[in-house]
């Protein structure tokens, strides 16, 4: 029945881009509700509990980004996913950092956004089963790993460089706990779609090496030694024995 799978929040100003996104979703069995400006989207988020944001990143008011940030600092389990014309990696960037799970660029191809969307939004609801739990049916959190300069819990969800703590976005930090489960062990850039992103669709891998690219400036930047390999031709490694000089 539609509507049974959740509502999901467009913010997207151009009616015409708002009305096809607003299609693709409700043909998967989303209520929607699309506003056109930052104020309005806001408000709603105010009165919903949307199962995921659609998020434009030019709007007459406020700049997508800031109206990441304000979201995601009401709710730190909303999928929040960017659908934007800039495609530049400082765009991406810069819309992660916000607080985004998600950036696909415009113009969007509905299969690749309802794939994106359903991905995000499993793991969302996965995420707040696990925290909902009974202690005594919690499953213990695996201890915290050094490798080199670098220490990852992954039941704190904390990264620690020298004994300081490194802010990374959702998808960076889902990206380092897939590489900490498979230490030492080649990953290829479609497991890492297919682990990381959750995508079955045909969707390019070259996100993958952007992702890595961001993960490695905010770690190796503090870092000595390189903690993420690449393995040409085919993917990346987490060195187990990063150099600890």
């Amino acid at each position: 029945m539609a509507g049974s799978r959740g509502e999901i929040l467009i913010v997207e100003d151009t009616s015409d881009t708002a009305a096809a996104i607003q299609a693709v979703v409700e043909r998967e069995g989303f209520q929607t509700v699309v506003c056109g400006t930052a104020s309005e989207a806001l408000a709603a988020f105010a009165t919903m509990k949307p199962v995921a944001v659609i998020l434009d990143w030019t709007l007459p008011d406020e700049p997508g980004t800031e109206v990441c940030r304000k979201l995601r600092a009401r709710d730190q389990a909303v999928v929040i996913m960017f659908a934007s014309g800039r495609d530049d990696e400082t765009s991406i960037a810069r819309g992660l950092d916000a607080g985004a799970d998600d950036y696909i660029a415009k113009p969007l191809r509905p299969a690749e956004l309802i794939a994106r969307l359903e991905s995000h939004i499993r793991r969302a609801e996965a995420l707040r089963n696990m925290a909902t739990k009974p202690p005594a049916a919690a499953v213990a959190a695996p201890p915290a790993r050094k490798f080199g300069d670098v220490e990852v819990d992954l039941g704190a969800r904390t990264v620690r460089v020298k004994e300081n703590a490194v802010s990374l976005g959702p998808m960076e930090f889902r990206l380092l706990e897939y590489l900490v489960r498979n230490a030492g062990v080649a990953v290829s850039r479609d497991q890492i779609m297919s682990e990381v992103y959750g995508y079955d669709a045909d969707i390019g891998t070259e996100r993958v090496d952007l992702l890595i690219k961001r993960l490695r400036a905010k770690i190796h930047d503090h870092a000595e030694g390189g903690l993420i390999s690449a393995v040409p031709g085919y993917g990346y490694r987490l060195e187990t024995r990063a150099s600890s000089r």
